[in-house]
């Protein structure tokens, strides 16, 4: 859980972006291989110092930014909750004088929001005296005027309790609407009090079982609506917006072709009913015509969208954006102009294609954008925001992009996730980096971890330097597999002969299984070099014939044992291992009671079971314009500046990984009652529903060289879960398993199959 950020307002430091790439908003024109837009939004950032500023609960009103804040006030030897004021035009920070009623209450702000007319509405926790060391709380809902003076006050506490049949409610936000009325969300209620503050009844909201409150807000129109995520009848990633009834008490009409990217930001429009924005682009909504039109990417005014919490517009027709981002403390207040591209001077595009797009990626090109005075990353998505079908959305998007590969407009950088890195290149699609490596001034070989560097090299040719990796492994009973360093299927058929009754792992699928067994053995059946194709051998067939022991499906339940009980008890022998963090390795050495052993996944040849998986991985096209401009970005992930986290593994430079493990093991002490410095080795703890449960601890030399043992015997493995090949075994497999043919049937059948997908993408 990321820890809530809070700094101070005061002093303010400005600094104007005015270099922009070739891409952005409005109307195009082709220029070469790049795209030219009309029309650009250049930020100008605005940096707050100072104590107790708030960018986590900013909101915009106006030309006014509004936060809460707490303060301690050591004369009185209490906290203060306050609400402050910034005005985005004047640069000026005031502390709202709000009138608490006068009775002792110490009210601290939960959620507020700010009327059309300036008004300000809270919602409270109050803490009341009631006898000497001994309050009361409650839930008050107050309005002030926009100078602080109270207009009235109401206590939810009592209202729920006699609504709900509760006092203690969970609130998910609020608004107030053009006429100054008041609209609380809670679980699948939304509260409504007139212009007085009186309660006026409850909306009930649709089935929230499949979906969950994206955002509720007030439209241009001046009426109040809200967006509900995953309302499909799948719980897909459908999205709608709905008008809220305050006269009815009811849902009103619905609209189409909205999405909110699951923020909760809702605010109206520049001109058209609503401003929305995901963490890629901002849009307008036009309730009329059910449409949204995108306005621009926020990576061409180098913001990073997944820490944009706010975003609203100035009465000068400027946008100001509430940005706040967690992992490197970098918060404040954008202001964006737009104005003619032509008016702007230009830097050289580096387009990057990826499958996904991810947070990371963004936040990296963000980070190259701001200090190349040269370059300019875009990024080109190809999975959409929405899709009915999952597998078919996803091999439209490898369509797309390896059509985008072979047009003269296609990306410069691949990000490799998602996609089949050895058949692309077979296909000789990536430029070789060893030779940019080998030139740079700020990186060496040495500088790296090989085995990671392996993972990316296909005949002699390094396609990546990926950022960071994981280790993926099979752990099991040491007592059970002493000695063994790795096994073969039939190795592993022959244990789960010997072991009657237990299961080999817990829950895991016939496809499951399939996927694994694939994932570490697909090159030994499939040459795409040569386009050769070995799934009609008896090691296929075995492999089928094994698969076949696995169920079906798993229905888990929710008073089931636990895998680590499981374990503990002998029903289960192995289970899947994922390390991103060195103390990651605790939890299998606690389940096989101190005596674990990571023996891998079984594989043809019986070795290579522990697999490295990295992330952050990024391959030059070799059909790239500018392959100087790609390298630098990719030099750029490698060297940044890290936040001391590593959210997705173990990092490749090998002085981020010592500064990891130094991390990892450092001991913290404390000064008991005796003034005796005690170690604290605690580092947080798992638990299940069963009641196993495990403390970890500061992680020891001697786990951490499990690990480094881990990588130094692990096989780089590339695998793409979405794997054509997988789906074509599962698919045809489907029939041996139900009994329909026989494995030789169903074996033939792959093959051909796989023959032609692979003659046909080769």
């Amino acid at each position: 859980m990321k820890n809530k950020l809070v700094r101070c307002a005061g002093a303010l430091a400005l600094s104007a972006m005015l270099v922009l790439p070739l891409s952005a908003c409005g109307d195009t024109e082709a220029s070469g291989d790049t795209v030219r837009k009309e029309w650009v939004y250049v930020p100008e950032f605005i940096t707050v110092e100072g104590e107790n500023v708030s960018y986590y609960n900013m909101q915009l009103s106006g030309n006014d930014a509004y936060y809460s804040s707490w303060a301690w006030d050591e004369e009185t030897g209490q906290g203060q909750s306050n609400l402050c004021r910034y005005s985005i035009t004047d640069k000026q920070t005031e502390t709202i004088s709000l009138a608490w009623p006068d009775e002792g209450v110490s009210a601290n702000i939960n959620e507020f929001v700010i009327g059309a007319d300036g008004a300000i509405y809270i919602v409270t926790y109050d803490s009341i005296p009631v006898s000497e060391g001994v309050y009361d709380s409650r839930q008050v809902l107050y309005k002030f005027d926009s100078q602080g003076t109270m207009v009235y006050s109401e206590n939810l506490t009592e209202q729920f309790k006699k609504e709900l049949d509760s006092d203690n409610i969970y609130l998910r936000t609020m608004t107030v609407d053009g006429q100054g009325r008041c609209y609380i969300c809670l679980e699948d209620f939304v509260m409504l009090y007139n212009e007085q503050g009186a309660y006026q009844g409850k909306i009930a909201l649709a089935d929230m079982s499949n979906g969950w409150v994206s955002g509720m807000g007030r439209g241009k129109d001046g009426k109040v609506y809200i967006n509900i995520l995953g309302t499909g009848s799948d719980g897909g990633n459908g999205s709608t917006l709905t008008e809220l009834d305050f006269d009815g008490k009811k849902l009103g009409a619905s609209y189409e072709g909205f999405s909110g990217g699951g923020n909760s930001s809702l605010g109206p429009g520049i001109e058209k009913d609503f401003l929305i924005f995901d963490s890629s682009k901002v849009y307008e909504y036009d309730l009329q015509t059910q449409t949204k039109e995108e306005l621009f990417d926020w990576l061409d005014s180098d913001i990073d969208g997944s820490s944009v919490s706010a975003c609203g517009t100035l009465e000068d027709g400027r946008l100001a954006v509430v940005y706040q981002d967690w992992e490197t403390n970098d918060s404040g207040i954008a202001l964006l102009t737009k104005k003619k591209s032509s008016e702007v001077e230009q830097k050289e595009i580096i387009l990057i294609g990826s499958i996904y797009g991810d947070s990371e990626l963004r936040s990296s090109a963000v980070k190259f954008n701001k200090s190349s005075d040269k370059y300019h990353i875009s990024i080109r998505e190809y999975m959409p925001d929405e899709y009915d079908d999952y597998n078919n959305a996803l091999n439209d998007a490898l369509t797309n992009l390896n059509n985008d590969i072979t047009s003269k407009n296609g990306p410069d950088i691949i990000e490799l996730y998602g996609v089949n890195v050895s058949q692309l290149a077979a296909k000789g699609v990536f430029e070789d980096l060893a030779p940019y490596l080998e030139k740079s001034t700020v990186l060496n070989r040495s500088d790296l971890v090989e085995k990671a560097l392996e993972a990316y090299t296909y005949e002699g040719v390094l396609v990546s330097i990926p950022n960071n990796f994981s280790i993926m492994t099979v752990a099991g009973s040491a007592k059970d597999l002493e000695g063994k360093k790795g096994w073969t299927v039939n190795d592993l058929i022959a244990y789960a002969d010997a072991n009657p009754g237990k299961a080999l792992f817990d829950g895991v699928t016939k496809g499951q299984f399939m996927q694994y067994l694939m994932m570490y053995n697909e090159s030994e059946f499939v040459d795409w070099t040569t386009g050769e194709c070995k799934f009609d051998s008896e090691e296929f067939k075995s492999m089928l014939t094994f698969v076949n022991r696995f169920p079906d499906a798993y229905d888990w339940r929710s008073d089931e044992a636990s895998t680590p009980t499981k374990i503990q008890n002998g029903e289960v022998l192995l289970d899947t291992v994922g390390l991103t963090g060195f103390n990651d390795i605790q939890i299998p050495i606690e389940e096989f009671e101190g005596q674990m052993t990571c023996i891998g996944f079984p594989t043809i040849s019986g070795e290579g079971g522990h697999a490295i998986m990295t992330n952050q991985a990024y391959g030059i096209t070799a059909k790239s314009g500018n392959k100087e401009g790609a390298w630098a970005f990719i030099e750029s992930v490698l060297t940044q500046e890290d936040s001391g986290r590593y959210w997705n593994g173990f990092p490749v430079v090998k002085s981020k990984l010592d500064a990891m493990i130094a991390e990892a093991t450092k001991v913290e002490y404390y000064v008991d009652e005796n003034g005796n410095q005690v170690a604290i080795m605690g580092g947080g703890s798992i638990g299940y529903q069963d009641g196993w449960s495990y403390e970890y601890h500061t992680t020891t030399q001697e786990e951490v060289d499990i690990i480094m043992e881990l990588l130094e015997n692990s096989r780089p493995i590339n695998y793409n879960y979405g794997s054509q090949i997988v789906s074509i075994i599962n698919e045809e497999a489907d029939a041996f398993y139900k009994g329909q043919k026989s494995v030789d049937e169903v074996a033939s059948v792959i093959q051909s199959r796989i023959k032609i997908y692979v003659g046909e993408n080769n």
